[in-house]
């Protein structure tokens, strides 16, 4: 890729590495208890026991490898693999053929009849309003190309002004329609995924209406300004500029879990891995220079792509890759560069951190090699590490102050070895390094899931950083660069930091694996039934093509405490709609964060389960096409601990409809354990929820339909989080 040099970002504690044969560069800057289920139609039913799997039949005169006019490509008629399809669809990867391949069978494929019932839509246009003052709700609530365009205190007239203030937002993949216009032909797009405003009243700054916009956008407005929705992402813009031939859309993308991580990675058939900026954040948008400085690598040549996996507090990043010339499948292991903050940054230490906690910033990103998988063609990627949060922004004891010294040195090794669950203080939390965590990766075309033990990296860094002065030395800037031999040091000069594959598991078409990251400050219902708030960490979740869930002990992996333990048998197995294509749960600092939510492409539906497979509700919609991939988060007006019609809250949540060119937004209610999040009542923050009320104003629904948005083209990723 002429002109793409191998950067080194920091970002988010999310691995992404880019290789280009080149030099190491960088670059800065900052900126700023059970509860109900529903039928398909939101009918609220009694959640039912665990059910054991039964085989779903296949279509009369259809393999699970040929389903309608879907077929597994990379396969002969004996199972076996072909090497010249292989590479066929290696070099096509990107296309919206390989797309459509990557995603399985469809709904049309399994001749499943659309649903007959259309969800309930309270309020036109996705404008959710509250507050005291409802005449100005509806003045100042406004689609893009009707809001009011100022800041002043007084832009709305009559003595009140606001304007935007919390918004979801990232990075959208999807295979641009022949005629799109430019600025959508890239496929990567910045969109937002719903967002919440509050006006207030000039004379005194108090709150006096709300707005929650369920409505998803990829162009910017008044509220969106700084690149937060943009047809085209500025960093593959400026990609484009270095490269032309560079082929898109991405193949997949990413970003932490952790609440307001801003900065997203993006993978390409060609091995370019690239961050992304969202709004407030350093990459040349929004409030920075302008000066292009995103961060990419490149990868070697002939390994491509095919899926993303970012640690939840930016130390690592995972990139599956197939080598059509070798004939194997790999993870490529690429330490992520810390920017500050860190806790091990430049201000506190002397030295840029890598593969260490950070936020918001990337400064760098650097491939340290590649870890050989049982399977040629991985194409499904999760991770999960020791180490977690809820959110960065707002501590500031969590520094790295001291470390030059042997005795705090030896206080973080201690935290870094405390065993899964042990109480940490909030303000210590940060003062540790992951000790233990694992990788879990899935071959579809070939029935296979391995599971890779990420304890010898994570331990490598931990006695780098926390052991001897000698070691904590070698970490300085001035050994810091772009050679093996260069902290970071590469698998070729220190191999026994390299990842190791613990077995494969025997998995009838894997179609998506979910591994959740630790976090604190988290509301779960594990943590009710008085198991361990961050229970769902301890299991990795499996899901096959034909509707089979199944869930593993992975515990001993994320336990510094424990012997790794390679996990044989499934611990719990349930059924949901065929062909799921993503499982996933509400991004942090959303509630219930441990509910699984299931994409099954194949019955066009949507499944909310508890952590142990309990089925809460299936959203099934007349307008819901094809959904392949969906976001969960909290949407709110006003500030939380406001109050009663000073701040409105509701869980949102953004579906992609690949075949039916549009991007869905709907709220979510879900009868909740014990906290106190309830329609129309406050919740432990203080925010008031939005009723769910159905159209009769009495009955409760799962999910309430705020707006759909068409796109010129097939979405089929979306990775947000708060960015303002």
């Amino acid at each position: 890729m002429p002109g793409l040099v191998a950067i080194v970002a920091v970002r988010s504690r999310r691995w992404a590495a880019i290789a280009t044969l080149g030099a190491l560069s960088a670059c800065g800057g900052g900126g700023g208890g059970g509860g109900e289920g529903t039928s398909a139609g939101g009918v609220a039913v009694a959640p039912a026991p665990t059910p054991s799997p039964t085989p779903t039949p296949a279509a009369t005169g259809q393999s699970p490898s040929q389903i309608g006019q879907w077929r597994e490509l990379i396969l002969n008629t004996d199972g076996s693999i072909n090497w010249t399809e292989y590479g066929r669809v290696a070099a096509n990867y990107h296309t919206a053929e390989m797309v459509r391949y990557r995603l399985g069978p469809s709904a049309v494929d399994y001749g499943e009849a659309e649903p007959a019932n259309t969800i309930y839509q309270p309020e036109p246009n996705g404008l959710w309003k509250g507050g005291l003052n409802r005449t100005l709700a509806d003045r100042f609530c406004q689609t893009s190309d009707r809001l009011i365009q100022s800041d002043a205190p007084d832009g709305y007239g009559n003595g009140f002004g606001g304007g935007g203030g919390w918004i979801m937002s990232g990075q959208m993949l999807f295979s641009p329609d022949t005629d799109a216009p430019a600025n959508l032909r890239a496929g990567v797009a910045n969109a937002r995924a719903f967002n919440g405003a509050r006006a207030a009243r000039a004379s005194d700054g108090s709150t006096q209406a709300l707005c929650m916009r369920m409505n998803a956008s990829w162009y910017g407005d008044w509220w969106n300004r700084n690149n937060v929705s943009t047809p085209t992402t500025p960093a593959v813009a400026r990609l484009r500029e270095q490269d032309p031939t560079l082929p898109l859309p991405a193949i997949a993308a990413t970003r932490g879990e952790i609440q307001t991580s801003i900065t997203g990675f993006l993978a390409f058939q060609n091995g370019v891995i690239a961050a992304a900026g969202t709004g407030n954040d350093q990459y040349c948008n929004g409030f920075a220079t302008g000066t292009p400085c995103e961060t990419a690598i490149r990868l070697p040549a002939g390994k491509v792509p095919t899926a993303l996996a970012l640690s939840a507090m930016n130390e690592f990043l995972l990139v599956t890759v197939w080598d059509a010339a070798a004939r194997k499948g790999q993870l490529g292991v690429i330490a992520v560069g810390a920017d500050d903050p860190a806790n091990i940054g430049n201000t506190d230490t002397g030295r840029h951190g890598w593969g260490v906690q950070s936020w918001p910033g990337v400064r760098g990103l650097k491939l340290l090699g590649f870890v050989d998988l049982p399977m040629a063609a991985p194409n499904t990627v999760a991770m999960a590490l020791s180490t977690g949060t809820m959110k960065f922004r707002g501590f500031e004891d969590w520094r790295g102050r001291g470390l030059n010294t042997q005795a705090e040195r030896d206080r973080w090794f201690a935290r870094s070895n405390l065993a899964f669950d042990a109480f940490i203080p909030q303000t210590e939390y940060w003062k540790l390094l992951a000790s233990a965590g694992y990788a879990v990766v899935g071959s579809r075309a070939e029935n296979k899931v391995a599971i890779v033990d990420l304890r010898p990296l994570l331990r490598f860094y931990r006695d780098q950083y926390l052991t001897t002065q000698a070691r904590w030395n070698e970490t300085a800037n001035s050994n810091q660069g772009a050679r093996d031999d260069q902290w970071p040091y590469g698998f070729a000069t220190r191999p026994e930091q390299r990842p190791v594959v613990l077995g494969t598991l025997d998995v009838a078409q894997p179609t998506a694996v979910y591994a959740r990251q630790i976090r604190t400050g988290t509301n779960t219902l594990s943590g009710w039934d008085r198991l361990s708030w961050n229970y769902l960490s301890t299991l990795v979740t499996i899901a096959s093509m034909d509707g089979t869930v199944r869930q593993y002990d992975v515990a001993s992996l994320i336990d510094p405490a424990r012997a790794s333990q390679m996990p044989t048998m499934a611990v719990r197995e349930w059924r949901v709609g065929r062909n799921p294509v993503q499982v996933t749960t509400p991004i942090a600092g959303a509630v219930r964060t441990d509910d699984l939510y299931i994409v099954s492409r194949g019955t066009r539906e949507i499944g909310v389960y508890s952590y142990r497979g309990d089925r809460y509700a299936v959203l099934r919609d007349r307008r819901l096409k094809d959904p392949v991939f969906l976001t969960i988060a909290g949407n709110q007006a006003g500030f939380g601990g406001a109050g009663r019609d000073l701040a409105l809250g509701s869980q949102g949540m953004t579906v992609l409809d690949y075949e039916g060119k549009t991007v869905h937004v709907y709220g979510i209610w879900i009868d909740n354990y014990p906290a106190r999040y309830q329609p129309g009542r406050l919740d432990s923050w203080v925010v008031e929820q939005w009723p769910h009320d159905g159209p009769d104003d009495r009955t409760r629904q799962p999910f309430q339909y705020g707006s759909g948005r068409t796109l010129q083209g097939k979405p089929f990723a979306l990775s947000i989080d708060e960015v303002i």
